[in-house]
């Protein structure tokens, strides 16, 4: 099929590319067809008609929850496979891929998130890092993965960089689920960095509103004090956006605000939330740290918990709160939290989403005869 893309500040059609040859902005990947909720299916792929690309690779994204805090609704991001919203857009980006190798330029939260897609498909990623950009924690991961290899120094061209339409095809999901979740909001604030985010956003909500599906609620983009605009941004604002700007003393506070509320927001994640915080019937669209993804997986040999759960698992399928219940009270919710945490880490348990209404639930399960003293 051949790609529908448009530019959405000139008005300009290719067939293909990232940035329009007439004005240079970011090329959008337009939907085949009205949104068609597709109810069951368990992650943003419930939106597929809107996307406009089959399904090929999935690893749960989408379908984050939207939650009150301090009065606020936050869409938290961080809920994602590598906890970034960066997913629905690889996921929709490795599904399109042709190739069975990609190059990609190193860049923190995207790099992970795509080879992460991409080597769930089965296509060998070359990552290219300068070492002085790198972030430590996302290379680590980067180079603990046996289907990704690493290059020193920038080269190019790359196979798929950030901000490819069908990346932003699969991040305006976030709209339709603000959409389904919450009908009735005056405004959305963003975090602000390059503006991609953004400008899917805004596309999600725009064509909601072509459809005839609701008002497109306002967009607040979130920002330094210090920073420049963008041209995304400012094409935005043109569009009704309003940018404001936060400073990093109240981002600090924010992030911390939400750390204990169990959200670990980026900094300028936090922003979006400071400025949502000052607006009636807003939703703040936060994305994670990063720290989600790492940790330790315990010792190998199970403890008594672990046992017992897969004893109560064997041959069935679980969410986590009826595995508490069947456990008969033997341990808080929170143990049994972390001791699924673990099995899953061994392989002793696997997990898959299933969609029950508007959200996603997992439900566990261990295979029969499985060694519950490993």
């Amino acid at each position: 099929m051949e790609a529908r893309l448009r530019c959405p500040r000139c008005g300009y059609r290719a067939k293909s590319g990232s940035r329009c040859p007439a004005c240079g902005f970011p090329l959008v990947l337009e939907p085949p067809g009205r949104l068609k909720i597709e109810v069951r299916e368990p992650s943003m792929w419930r939106y597929s008609s809107a996307i406009g690309v089959a399904k090929g690779v999935s690893l749960g994204e989408g379908m984050t929850p939207m939650r009150s805090v301090g009065g606020v609704l936050v869409k938290d991001e961080s809920r994602n496979p590598t906890g970034s919203f960066m997913d629905r857009g690889s996921a929709v980006l490795a599904s399109a891929y042709p190739g069975d190798r990609a190059a990609l330029p190193f860049m923190e939260d995207f790099t992970v998130s795509i080879a992460t897609y991409l080597s769930a498909k089965g296509v060998s990623v070359e990552v290219h890092v300068d070492p002085a950009e790198a972030t430590y924690a996302d290379f680590i991961l980067l180079a603990a993965s046996p289907s990704v290899s690493i290059r020193f120094g920038r080269a190019g061209p790359f196979d798929l960089e950030y901000g490819d339409p069908y990346f932003l095809a699969g991040v305006k999901t976030i709209a339709c689920e603000i959409f389904e979740s919450a009908r009735r909001i005056d405004s959305v604030a963003v975090p602000l960095e390059r503006g991609l985010l953004a400008l899917a956003v805004h596309q999600g909500f725009r064509e909601l509103e072509e459809w005839g599906l609701m008002e497109a609620p306002r967009l607040i983009l979130a920002t330094h004090r210090s920073a420049v605009s963008s041209d995304i941004a400012l094409w935005l604002r043109e569009k009704g956006a309003r940018i404001e700007e936060v400073e990093p003393a109240e981002a600090a506070k924010a992030a911390v605000y939400l750390a204990r509320r169990g959200i670990y927001a980026k900094p300028l994640s936090a922003m979006a939330y400071v400025v949502a915080s000052s607006e009636k019937n807003a939703v703040a669209v936060v994305t994670g740290t990063g720290l989600r993804r790492l940790g330790f997986t315990g010792r190998r040999r199970g403890g008594e918990l672990q046992r017992r759960i897969l004893g109560v698992l064997s041959g069935r399928e679980m969410t986590t709160y009826q595995i508490w219940e069947a456990l008969g009270g033997a341990a808080s919710l929170r143990g049994v939290y972390k001791a699924l945490a673990t099995l899953v880490a061994r392989g002793s348990v696997t997990y898959r989403y299933k969609a029950r209404g508007r959200k996603k639930i997992r439900v566990f399960s261990a295979p029969r005869g499985i060694d519950k003293n490993e």
